[in-house]
């Protein structure tokens, strides 16, 4: 089978997963331990490569993942504690097993790259949004209830027709599919590791660390977002355009999501399902819905604008904020109250951003720079793809500068 056939049918199988039983990847013709086939997997045996990636997100570990599997020798640098990036499920303060998503939650059902490697691992998924009971819509001081028929029926925002009842979830938390990939990559994965400076050569790349540590590489893949980008010194400087990207000229928007534990699921009385919307705006999630015990967790998920004015508050008086605005949507909800925390993007030191949501033009400026590599230094990133905000943009980012380095000669491209 030719390569692009290969790759054809790949990207076809995994589009026939949406909605689909999933298959462990044990049940797989493996051949080998890891070497059976991914949604990503590099293809043509390729001069082995020293690289180094910065950033442990979604595109800076499906691109590891493929080209170690590729024979390539990784190093994976990451900032932060924890890999993952604005993949990211807090399990604290909640008990009972409950745990709520602050990034990256549901799949769409045609992004076939997400569902791919959830498939190639073996992960379970489950239905976003609930089927049964009602939801609440609160305009003004109206407060109405919406069928799940009818809510999961409309698209959950203009410009997106999928219908809601299409989205999937990964059971146990999204930050499992990252965990995934790092299980894999645990010999190449240093975290608490923040880059400083990237200086090309004629020789190749030195990446050099905070405290001091130096590497050597043949390529060196950047996944950083665009908002913290220019807390790298690179030499040579990058191109005018990104530079003009990484300083505000490519816009991001805010998300801050607000959770609250709550001793019993008390809307259920009213035969509500914990989710709905507001005008504030804002949406509602129950997001372990389908648990069992009387406990339940719901969020306030807030942007833009909103997510701004509440992240000027401390973290006790965004959940006092939420809890009063709500006695309006769960009449009582402040009596069940038991347990809560918030999550900023904004805030968050290696993000300063949720969504890069460039204008179309800045898109039209600056978008076909933002990708491109420069000299042995590749970009990756949901910021540096068509699917702003999403896991697919980040996988789909990292697996092309994969292909690129995998495919590159020893030279400067």
């Amino acid at each position: 089978m030719s390569n692009i056939t290969r790759r054809e049918f790949i990207r076809q199988s995994m589009l026939l997963t949406a909605g689909m039983v999933l298959v462990s990847c044990e049940d797989e013709d493996q051949g080998g331990e890891g070497t059976y086939e991914s949604p990503g997997m590099l293809l043509g045996n390729q001069l082995t490569k020293n690289v180094v990636i910065v950033g442990a997100g979604m595109a800076g570990l499906v691109a590891g993942y493929e080209l170690v599997r590729a024979g390539h020798d990784v190093t994976i640098l990451e900032a932060r504690e924890r890999v993952g990036g604005r993949v990211f499920t807090l399990r604290a303060p909640f008990s009972d097993g409950h745990y709520a998503d602050a990034g990256a939650a549901r799949i769409p059902p045609d992004h076939d790259m997400t569902l791919g490697y959830a498939d190639h691992f073996g992960l379970k998924l489950d239905p976003f949004y609930p089927d049964s009971s009602y939801y609440v819509n609160l305009s003004g001081d109206e407060r109405t209830l919406v069928s799940a028929s009818d809510y999961i029926n409309d698209p959950p925002w203009e410009g997106y027709h999928v219908n809601r009842q299409d989205f999937l979830k990964i059971r146990g938390g999204t930050d499992i599919l990252p965990h995934a990939f790092a299980d894999y990559l645990a010999e190449q994965i240093h975290l608490g590791a923040p880059v400083e400076s990237i200086e090309q050569n004629s020789n190749g790349v030195v990446v050099r660390i905070s405290d001091g540590t130096e590497l050597n590489a043949d390529r060196v893949l950047c996944t950083v977002p665009l908002t913290v980008l220019n807390r790298i010194q690179f030499n040579p400087q990058l191109s005018p355009e990104k530079l003009e990207a990484s300083s505000g000229g490519y816009y991001y928007f805010n998300i801050t999501r607000v959770f609250m534990q709550f001793v019993n699921r008390f809307w259920e009385s009213e035969v509500l399902n914990g989710w709905g919307n507001t005008d504030w705006p804002e949406e509602i999630w129950h997001p372990t819905w389908g648990r069992q015990g009387p406990r339940g967790v719901l969020l306030s998920y807030l942007k833009f604008n909103r997510a701004d004015e509440i992240d000027l508050l401390s973290e006790g008086d965004r959940i006092e904020h939420v809890l009063s605005r709500w006695e309006t949507v769960f009449p009582g909800v402040q009596e069940h109250y038991e347990d809560g925390t918030s999550h900023s993007w904004a805030l968050e030191e290696w993000s300063g951003g949720a969504v890069s949501w460039p204008s179309s033009e800045q898109e039209a400026a600056l978008g076909a720079h933002i990708g491109a590599a420069e000299g042995r230094v590749h970009f990756a990133g949901e910021h540096a793809s068509d699917y702003h905000g999403w896991m697919q943009g980040a996988l789909v980012s990292g697996l092309r500068a994969a292909v690129e380095i995998h495919e590159s000669d020893s030279y400067i491209i």
